[in-house]
Order: structure tokens, then sequence, then C-alpha cells
């Protein structure tokens, strides 16, 4: 969703302003509560602050800032009150409370939720020598856990142990986690036992972003998706901040499959089967950007083969790590470029 659309959007299911107010359990003040000056561009929707010798931008909805041109990462996003900007807190009393940009190579994510397929009674794909892919999928989950919060990611888990968790109530923990995003894990699967290679899923466009508003509007309020949006809004309104929250999502959600495809493709040397589109219950009832990735066909006597190995299952983990690593840098790039910040491409120059 643009900036400026989602501005809108909280303004329209604003609540009353507070001159220091909680917003999920993070503090926040209104934006002009300093001596600043305060400056929007209507047509990007991006704020400037000028407070002394700083200058801040922000786009409401974002957790990324640009301070005297740094970009760092904010405790909470940017949002509207009662048409008011208000911020967290620390942008203005902590200044070193917000964290640096990662550098290229590491994982600017805080948190992502990491689903191991199947589980319990379904065991998933069997290969030709009884490899299950619920082990194979949970060992992979297991090891990329411990990548990721190395790095400094925080981590949930559908299931740490052989459970079957239901489909919804895997969305369900994704929803309202507050993660970055969801990542599925998964083993391909085929009768004939002579397919292979890698391929990832997003949400098929079969299914619209307004039926899908729909359906969440059915189980959620608008504030289950947005930090400081209201419960009390109009039908109308309802419905057309979860068509743009879903709309952004999608997209979102076909960035990070591609940006996993590239790196388990990449660094497996595995056929690279592409990206691909399918309506799969954790893509279409996850709101928080969501892919699934099938890290090779348990039924290739070679792939399974090589998934009884611990050095091949750690491999697949640190390519869904790089994965996951692309896909934040490329969403922290995309900020900076909105705020008219980051350098123009290459092949770009000279236009």
């Amino acid at each position: 969703m643009a900036p400026a659309a989602l501005a809108m959007a909280l303004a329209l299911v604003a609540a009353a302003p507070a001159e220091t107010l909680t917003v999920n359990g993070k503090d926040y003040v209104a934006a002009c509560a300093r001596d600043v000056r305060l400056t929007v561009d209507e047509r990007s929707g991006i704020y400037t602050l000028a407070d002394g010798e700083r200058r801040y931008s922000l786009v409401p909805g974002f957790d990324v800032a640009r301070v005297n041109g740094r970009t760092v990462y904010l405790e909470g996003p940017v949002l509207f009150r009662d048409g008011e900007l208000i911020v967290p807190a620390g942008l203005f009393a902590r200044p070193a409370a917000a964290r640096a940009a990662a550098a290229d190579g590491t994982i600017p994510l805080r948190k992502v939720v990491l689903d191991a397929g199947h589980g319990g009674q379904d065991c998933g794909a069997l290969g030709p020598g009884r490899v299950r892919e619920k082990d194979i999928t949970l060992s992979v989950a297991r090891r990329l856990k411990t990548l990721l919060e190395a790095r400094g990611v925080e981590v949930v888990m559908t299931r740490t142990g052989d459970r079957y968790v239901p489909l919804l109530d895997r969305s369900e923990l994704a929803n309202q986690s507050g993660a970055d995003l969801f990542l599925s894990i998964h083993c391909n699967a085929c009768p004939s036992g002579d397919v292979s290679g890698v391929e990832t899923f997003a949400l098929s466009w079969s299914i619209t972003d307004l039926t899908r508003a729909q359906k969440a509007a059915a189980r959620l309020s608008p504030d289950d998706l947005l930090d400081g949006a209201s419960r009390r809004v109009s039908r109308g309104a309802e419905q057309a901040i979860f068509s743009a929250y879903l709309g952004e999502q999608r997209r979102q959600s076909l960035d990070l499959a591609r940006s996993i495809q590239a790196e388990l493709a990449g660094k497996l040397a595995e056929a690279d089967r592409g990206v691909k589109v399918k309506n799969l219950s954790v893509l279409r009832e996850t709101y928080v950007p969501a892919a699934l990735a099938e890290v090779g066909f348990i039924t290739y006597p070679d792939t399974e083969d090589k998934m009884r190995s611990v050095a091949w299952r750690q491999k697949i983990a640190e390519a869904l790590a790089a994965g996951l690593g692309r896909y934040a840098r490329g969403e922290s790039v995309r900020i900076e470029r909105i705020a008219g910040t980051a350098a123009r491409p290459a092949q770009l120059a000279g236009r």
C-alpha cells in the first residue's frame, strides 16, 4: 500500500490524541510535541521533521526512518491519531535505541514465524527409502531458527516437536505474532519419482484481495492489522483498510518468494522450478508476508539421500536464511527509495 493511502486509512480510524500514549506496549509521542518543523510531501506521503541539527524522514505505517541520512529501524511504526502524526518516543528521547540499518549480508528482521510442514499423524510425503517429510521440515526449521537467532532475529515456531498443528492455527499464530513474515517449509513429491528441483509458492491471483478482505473482516478488526487503528469504523472504511493492507501484503509475499527461490536454487545447485502461485491455506489465511518453500523432491532418490545428511539440511537452512536476508534488505532499499534517499540503480543513470 502506498504511504499516503495508508496514512489516509489510519486517519479514518484514529483514536483520541494524547501527549504521551502507549500503542501495543510501546511509547509514542506527537511528532510536533517538540519544537520541530514539520513538512510533508503530499505526492509521496513522506513527512520530514527538522529538530535542531537533526533531520528525520518518516513514512506513516513503516518502522524505518532516515535520521540525518542514516537509515534506522524504530521501536514501532509511525502512526496517525486523530489526523496527528505520532512517532515512537525513542526517536527523540533515545536516538541510540533505534537499530542501525543492517549492512549487506545480515538480516534486518525483528521477528519471523517458521512453519515446519506436517507433523504428528500427518507424515507428509515419503521418500522411496521411507524418509518422512515431517522429519525433514522440522530439522530444517530448527536449524534455520538457530541461524536467525544468531543474527538477532526473534523466531516463533508453529511446532517444535512431532505434533500436528491445524492449518488455520498456523496462520492465526502468524497473524497474532506481530512478525515481519511467515515461512512454511515443505518437501515436494512426484509419484513417478523422476522429478527434482526446488520451487517456492506465493498466493494465487485466483483469490482477490477484496475476497480475502471480506473473510478477514469476519474474524478481525482493523486494529488487528494496523497499529493504532480503532475497532469503531464503518463497514466501508473497514473493507477499504483490509483490501489496501492485503494488497501490499500480496506484493511483499511475492518478493519474499522470489528472494527465497533465488537463494535455494543458487546455493543448493538444484533445478530451478521457479516461483509459482497457489491457493494454499497457509498463504491465503496468513496476513503477514508469507511464502511456502518446497526445498526438494523427497521422492527423487538422489534428493532423499541428500536429505538424510545433516550437512545437507544445514545447507538448506542456510539458503533459506540467505533468502530471508535478501528479501529484508530489498524491503529496506524500497523504503529508502520511497523517501527518495537511495542511490539510483546504475542502469537508470543518465535517463
